[in-house]
């Protein structure tokens, strides 16, 4: 930490546990305040790895909090032996020892004046107090005026070879100069070596310090840091072997506008914050893909240089990307957007852990709700296979961005996720108060009730030019019984990817079809219905069924086996509510690549037994948005389609883009 937090004078709240019932089918189970005023500033959690209801909350000036209980009640730890000052970070081995690394302020002995050290706590996650090291101490011919000799650590840990890493900024060696350097233990952190980090190239005009650690199942360490010129940086990550004495640099995914991590408050504002970009990594060690590199990282659309803005220049619209690297960084898979909203708000401060299983769990701050205001939430998504999931919202209230820090409100970084296969934990900043967050909060996820994450469908205007018969079919799902007349085809829907985040059935298709009942039945009884879809929770209203989509094949392959037909109601937001927002999506199918504005709510889709042929998923919805190609782009190209489906064998003229269907809950 570069700069002195303000004191709080607050009162220490009793920790809190209340269970979010009325979040619907949120897979956040409850939420909990640890009492801790100074745990939001650069808080780190961290857990057993075999035992989720061991956990530990570490943030700045000796802030400590343990839980028993999986995160419903919390307890104090202290920190012996040496006083902690900031930049902790935290992991828990396999024997259950809790690991703390941080910077320690000790006393300079040539002025007696302070001075900024490094020290790693640990002890069994079991007990309550935990005695430091110091990895870093003052040396004693250190010179008067000197206030650090260390900053910004971080930490990792061997299990096959009980070595413990530190990485860490402006190092001061013993020959005075200063930089980069790594701290080694082979001896259970009783005592430590240290070494330059020398990665620098010509060309370059700035780089990071060590910025996040791991290592491979075989125990070799991986850093990653960034570097650059002008306005272009580049991830690198340093291999090293597994003695850790001597490493390669390998180049990883450019970052473009990445040298100005600094965001408004509010949109529109003049008040800046520096935000946390990354990158972060995380190592695959015992999934189905043990050995994968993940990393994730924020990086804004562009830069804006403004006087009138307090720190001169900001980032506009940051998004966090995720790439996988399964060649140990010598290649790296397309990066795939990890926020789904499609908005201008900014995301940031990306934090990853990989479970036991082989996801990877990526938390962030999120400002899609409310970027006017100078406030943040929490969301939270998974990754299996390359594939990142619906994002999902996990804290209650919104939390304000202070105006208080001088423009560092959370601190450098946030550490946020402890990950288990069906239990995981999300601490964030927390308490929303005129002076921004004075405490932290935990939710505990399930990750097997995540929303539902099917494949997004993109739908063109597509009349039939051969074959189309009318039919008669009887129609059941969760809203009527009806006997329908299928009386025109209207579009063709293919699978698509929104952003480079990959399909899962490249095959599925819909084909859609005009519907009206047949006389002399009931019309349907207009209803409202709670919505919970990638662009939020909302209630639409439904005023009538207009079509069918049954599942079909195409010139290119038959569609999945587990794809449901549906039948869509006509939509629109219930009157009174906040009208939707348009958004901006990359979308590439089988057809085209092109940015789409998604313009309003079109349709809700529900699975639908045709003929009493039953259903696949019952509960399958999908909602759909009216789109259309974003300005400066090409024509659709008109193309000709064969479609094969439960009413025949048709041919298609496939036009321009209608709608957007996206999974949803309702």
């Amino acid at each position: 930490m570069r700069t002195v937090v303000r004191a709080l004078t607050i009162a220490l709240l009793a920790a809190l546990v209340w269970p979010l019932a009325s979040r619907g089918a949120s897979p956040v189970l409850y939420e909990s305040s640890l009492g801790c005023p100074s745990c939001f500033w650069e808080l780190v959690l961290t857990g057993h790895p075999t035992d989720p209801d061991q956990l530990a909350l570490a943030g700045v000036f000796g802030g400590l909090r343990l839980s028993r209980d999986g995160g419903r009640t919390w307890s104090p730890g202290a920190f012996l032996d040496v006083p902690i000052y900031s930049d902790p970070k935290a992991l828990v081995t396999g024997d259950g020892t809790l690991l703390l690394s941080a910077l320690a302020s000790l006393t300079n002995p040539a002025d007696d004046g302070s001075v900024r050290s490094g020290v790693l706590y640990q002890a069994p996650l079991s007990d309550a107090s935990f005695p430091g090291t110091l990895y870093k101490e003052p040396p004693a011919d250190l010179p008067a005026g000197v206030r650090s000799i260390v900053d910004f650590p971080k930490l990792a840990y061997a299990p096959g070879t009980g070595a413990i890493y530190i990485g860490a900024n402006a190092v001061r060696f013993l020959d005075g100069t200063l930089g980069p350097g790594l701290f080694v233990s082979r001896d259970g952190g009783l005592t430590f070596t240290e070494q330059k980090l020398d990665y620098g190239s010509p060309g370059q005009t700035r780089r990071s310090p060590p910025l996040s650690m791991d290592v491979t199942p075989q125990g070799a360490l991986r850093i990653v840091v960034t570097a650059g010129a002008d306005q272009q940086d580049r991830q690198y990550l340093l291999r090293f072997d597994v003695d850790a004495t001597s490493f390669d640099v390998i180049p990883g995914p450019p970052l473009s506008n990445f040298y100005a991590p600094i965001a408004l408050k509010a949109r529109g504002g003049t008040t800046g914050w520096l935000v946390y970009q990354g990158p972060e990594i995380a190592i695959d060690e015992t999934g189905p893909h043990a050995g994968r590199i993940y990393a994730t990282w924020a990086q804004p659309q562009s830069i804006v240089f403004d006087p009138a803005v307090d720190l001169g220049r900001y980032g506009r619209d940051f998004d966090v990307f995720l790439a996988f690297s399964d060649d140990d960084g010598v290649t790296w898979s397309t990066p795939v957007k990890v926020n789904e909203d499609g908005t201008t708000g900014d995301q940031f401060f990306p934090s990853i852990r990989v479970d036991a299983a082989g996801i990877a769990h990526v938390v962030f701050l999120d400002r899609r709700e409310n970027p006017d205001l100078p406030q943040f939430d929490v969301y939270y998504a998974l990754v299996a296979g390359g594939r990142v999931s619906r994002n999902v919202r996990v804290n209650g209230l919104h939390v304000t961005i202070a105006d208080t820090y001088a423009g560092r409100e959370v601190g450098d970084y946030l550490d946020m996720v402890v990950a288990h296969p069906t239990r995981s934990y999300v601490a964030y900043p927390c308490l929303s108060a005129a002076y921004g967050p004075t405490d932290a909060c935990v939710a505990a996820v399930d990750p097997t009730q995540f929303p539902p994450s099917g494949d997004l469908l993109k739908c063109y205007r597509a009349p039939a030019t051969a074959g189309f018969v009318p039919h008669v079919v009887t129609l059941d799902d969760r809203f009527e019984h009806k006997i329908a007349r299928v009386v025109a085809p209207a579009t063709l829907c293919n699978a698509v990817e929104r952003d480079d985040n990959p399909v899962l059935y490249p095959s599925g298709h819909l084909r859609c079809y005009g519907i009206t009942d047949t006389p002399p039945q009931a019309h349907f009884a207009r209803r409202d219905v709670p919505v919970d879809d990638a662009f939020g929770r909302v209630t639409w209203t439904l005023t009538a069924s207009e079509t069918l989509c049954l599942r079909a094949a195409t010139d290119f392959q038959e569609p999945p086996p587990n794809l449901d037909h549906f039948k869509c109601y006509r939509a629109r937001p219930k009157a009174g509510m906040r009208g939707f927002v348009r958004r901006s999506l990359a979308l590439t199918d089988a057809f085209e690549g092109k940015t789409a504005l998604v313009l309003k709510p079109e349709a809700l889709c529900v699975a639908v037994d045709v003929d009493g042929a039953g259903f696949r998923n019952p509960a399958a919805t999908l909602s759909c948005y009216r789109i259309k190609n974003a300005s400066g782009q090409g024509r659709s190209a008109r193309r000709a389609v064969q479609i094969d489906d439960d009413l025949g064998v048709e041919t298609a003229t496939v036009s321009r883009p209608r709608l957007l269907c996206v999974p949803a809950s309702d």
